[in-house]
């Protein structure tokens, strides 16, 4: 009956990772309507993470994601340790965030996320050398798989895009997002363990949006920053990027991190580049290779052999309070 339990919770985690990464893959189709619109990156990265930010307190304030009854902890009982490593989460999703889109001025948008898409690595290796997460044939076959689909739908991307634009810079940047998006992961398995997913992404998307808008007004962007207010058509789309694609996506992809581990939630997460490969052939009118489906293929492969292989009992990503 344990078992059974844990293959349900395992899969439920599965599904709830997947889905967010299929919701995060809207942020491409959404940037590219707002550059069209005139809007700035930066301006339109401020404004999902501040509406996506709200939309959490809005939830909150209804009730929605807060703990009831015996799960409820009061906020000044959890540990100090524990703050600590959500403060490094934050700070890792905000230096991931600005890093990958600093990446895209440097490099082609492709090659970024080539390199950004390395993280699912770096994730099962640091987790399996750390001890907290099992590292069998499986795991790596998956991550095999996962990398290789993720490699092909970028590619796709790629063919008949013109020439590829890179320098020094752009790679460190790119590299350096993979770096922050797995400190993302590692810490976020264990790390804060009493602080509900929805309260830790109300402050990652606060975070973001802090950064994002100071970015803005250090560079001279305050037009482009305030062009919502000029232009109200542009706020259907900053709704759905703030909740669908920010808000909803963060908590759903922290809770499937906590429920299945680290490494698995980040090879599964490498969805997103197949799923934002059909969105932008269905709403940008771009050819969707045949590549690029192998890709997907490989990555729902992925997806069954990590379901048919449960995690160890007693195999734990919990971080030490130290």
């Amino acid at each position: 009956m344990k078992d059974g339990k844990q293959g349900k919770s395992q899969l439920t985690g599965i599904l709830i990772v997947l889905i967010a990464s299929a919701l995060f893959s809207n942020l491409g189709v959404l940037t590219n309507f707002a550059y069209e619109a005139g809007m700035s990156p930066v301006a339109f990265a401020t404004w999902r993470e501040t509406i996506g930010a709200l939309a959490m307190l809005v939830l909150l304030l209804f009730g929605v994601g807060r703990p009831a009854g015996s799960e409820r902890k009061p906020l000044s009982q959890i540990p100090r340790w524990q703050w600590r490593n959500l403060c490094i989460a934050a700070v890792a999703f905000m230096s991931y965030s600005l890093a990958i889109f600093y990446a895209f001025v440097h490099l082609t948008v492709a090659l970024a996320f080539l390199l950004f898409y390395i993280y699912p690595a770096l994730v099962t290796l640091i987790s399996a050398m750390t001890g907290r997460e099992a590292f069998n044939a499986p795991k790596v076959t998956a991550l095999v798989f996962a990398l290789g689909g993720s490699t092909l739908a970028i590619v796709g991307q790629m063919v008949g895009g013109g020439a590829v634009r890179f320098d020094t810079i752009g790679i460190l940047l790119g590299l350096g997002s993979a770096v922050g998006m797995s400190i993302y992961f590692l810490v976020g398995r264990g790390g804060y363990p009493s602080i509900p997913a929805s309260y830790a992404t109300t402050i990652f998307l606060l975070a973001g949006a802090a950064a994002f808008a100071g970015i803005g007004l250090a560079f001279g962007e305050k037009e482009s920053l305030l062009q919502p207010f000029q232009n109200v058509s542009l706020w259907p789309m900053l709704l759905f990027a703030g909740v669908g694609a920010a808000a909803i996506p963060t908590m759903m992809l922290l809770t499937g991190i906590r429920m299945i581990g680290a490494s698995r939630a980040s090879i599964l997460a490498i969805f997103e580049p197949v799923s934002g490969s059909v969105l932008a052939a269905i709403f940008l009118g771009q050819t969707l290779s045949f590549v690029q489906i192998i890709g997907g293929v490989l990555i729902l492969s992925a997806a069954v052999i990590l379901q048919r292989t449960p995690e160890p009992i007693g195999v734990s990503s919990i971080d030490i309070p130290s």
